[in-house]
């Protein structure tokens, strides 16, 4: 039986419209190697101009750098990387563990029927590298290196930087030089060798000085800072800070840095006020994202700085995901102040005494028993009318009258609490009397927290104002002889027939 036309042209209709997998056109597979090569020849370009805000713009892209970095894109950069100095390629390629795999090279046979040139070209002269290019280069092999953990190998990288840079002499290599000098320090201090550097940052910071260097100057003065407070050298680092003068130009991470530092050492010096003011600029000149560890080493600081001003953090900061796990101890201690309960924070401290020591919070964390003591005082005197000094002894788990005697009448003279110690008779046993309740808005309280949020605002707006950053001004073009020709031509039209219109209305 044969089919018929129709069908058979069904048939064939749906037979062509059926296609083979492998006719599917696949797309071409990226290679991450080569781009990374090809973004960071971008970048080398830009440095080869000498020009410092294109160093900056470089530099500000250097953590995305950073992740492309590997031995096979290294070694490729190195081996086209055209330097001046002829050992520069062969004394990075030895950190460089590395080998390339052999080029399919086919050996063609020479032509004799070609013609020869009448006139050989004349050979072009080789334009080679900038030193900023250079140090680059070299500050890239040196991130990797320590990105695997070769210290060794790295610190013998950074000086070779390092006296590179001061040979040169430029000012363009300044950002350079800091970050250099950053990840030496960062090396240093994982090898527990900082002190090591103390005499070398201090002499770099006078020369950073003199040449006016700020962002070296901005990186010297945080390390010595660290340096000083790992070594618990709190007056070295107070009289540093008083000497010196922070760059108004640098950059918000080394601006975050130094707030951050100086708050621990107002802290240390008594002055919360003070400590509280630099640990918020700190917080809000941390990057939004990232600096986890940073925000949450502010934050603990500004957690017990508020407790001993005599507030207490709100439960929100506790809840955070950043924060819920590093804060968990902290929070415990907060609800001991808060319900001035001794017997739990003298539990929680000695619960968590190698935590504190490890934030360096635990100086602070001790002068808070005091706080803890006069929030119960206070908390004793509202719910008690009149009580003996023994049975507050109790409460505050201690066995000395005398000094808790002591304590109450410290905590009536700084105004914590309305009351009187008596007695009913002259060897009786002493009591504290309350006072009734009066209203705070009475008192000169509310105009103190007023000033205080007053200032702060003041402060801010003056910090947004210094932050400001302005376009950079557009470049005037010149017109040619032919456009002002024609510009001067469409001017005397115009004319025209604004005095044709004129007569025209006469």
């Amino acid at each position: 039986m044969t089919p018929k036309a129709g069908e058979t042209v069904v048939e064939k209709m749906e037979v062509d419209e059926v296609k083979p997998e492998t006719q599917e056109k696949q797309e071409p597979v990226k290679d991450v190697n080569a781009i990374a090569v090809e973004s960071i020849k971008e970048q080398l370009a830009a440095l080869d101009k000498g020009e410092e805000h294109l160093v900056t713009r470089v530099l500000q892209v250097l953590p995305k750098t950073r992740k492309q970095l590997n031995d096979i894109v290294l070694h490729k950069l190195v081996s086209a990387h055209l330097s001046s100095d002829s050992q520069f390629g062969e004394s990075l390629l030895k950190y460089l563990h590395y080998t390339p795999p052999p080029a399919d090279t086919e050996v063609q046979p020479m032509d004799t029927t070609a013609p020869k040139s009448k006139s050989p070209k004349k050979a072009m002269k080789p334009v080679y590298s900038s030193p900023e290019s250079d140090c680059y280069v070299r500050l890239l092999v040196l991130l990797h290196l320590y990105a695997q953990k070769k210290h060794a190998e790295a610190l013998t990288l950074g000086e070779q930087q390092l006296t590179f840079i001061y040979n040169t002499d430029k000012r363009t290599l300044d950002g350079l030089a800091a970050k250099t000098l950053y990840f030496l320090c960062v090396i240093y201090e994982r090898e527990g060798r900082l002190f090591d550097l103390q005499g070398f940052l201090n002499s770099r910071l006078r020369t950073a000085t003199l040449r006016h260097f700020n962002e070296s100057q901005a990186v010297l003065i945080c390390w010595l800072l660290r340096c000083y407070l790992i070594n618990r050298q709190y007056q070295s680092a107070a009289h540093l800070v008083s000497k010196v003068a922070f760059p108004e130009n640098a950059s918000n991470n080394d601006l975050a840095r130094y707030m951050y530092y100086q708050g621990r050492i107002k802290a240390l010096q008594l002055d919360y006020n003070s400590a509280a003011g630099y640990f918020l600029q700190a917080q809000r000149k941390a990057p939004q994202e990232g600096a986890i560890g940073f925000k949450q080493a502010v934050q603990k600081w500004v957690v017990v700085i508020g407790l001993l001003q005599g507030e207490i953090p709100d439960r929100s900061v506790f809840r955070q995901p950043i924060y819920r796990k590093c804060l968990a101890h902290y929070l415990d201690l907060s609800r001991g102040v808060r319900d001035g309960d001794v017997a739990r924070f003298n539990h929680n401290l000695e619960q968590h005494k190698a935590e504190f020591e490890a934030d360096d919070t635990l100086t602070l964390i001790v002068r808070l028993r005091q706080n803890v003591i006069k929030t119960a005082i206070k908390q004793i005197s509202l719910a008690y009318s009149r009580i003996y000094i023994k049975d507050i002894a109790k409460k505050l788990y201690m066995t000395n009258e005398t000094e808790t005697e002591y304590i109450v009448a410290k905590a009536i003279a700084d105004g914590a609490i309305d009351a009187v110690i008596t007695s009913d008779v002259r060897d009786g046993p002493r009591y504290m009397q309350s006072s009734e309740t009066a209203d705070i808005y009475r008192t000169s309280e509310p105009q103190a927290h007023f000033d205080t949020r007053i200032r702060y605002c003041l402060e801010l707006h003056n910090q947004a104002v210094k932050a400001l950053r302005y376009p950079p001004k557009k470049k005037i073009a010149v017109e040619t002889i032919e456009q002002a020709r024609e510009r001067e031509q469409q001017e005397l039209e115009f004319a025209k027939e604004l005095a044709d219109e004129e007569e025209d209305d006469f």
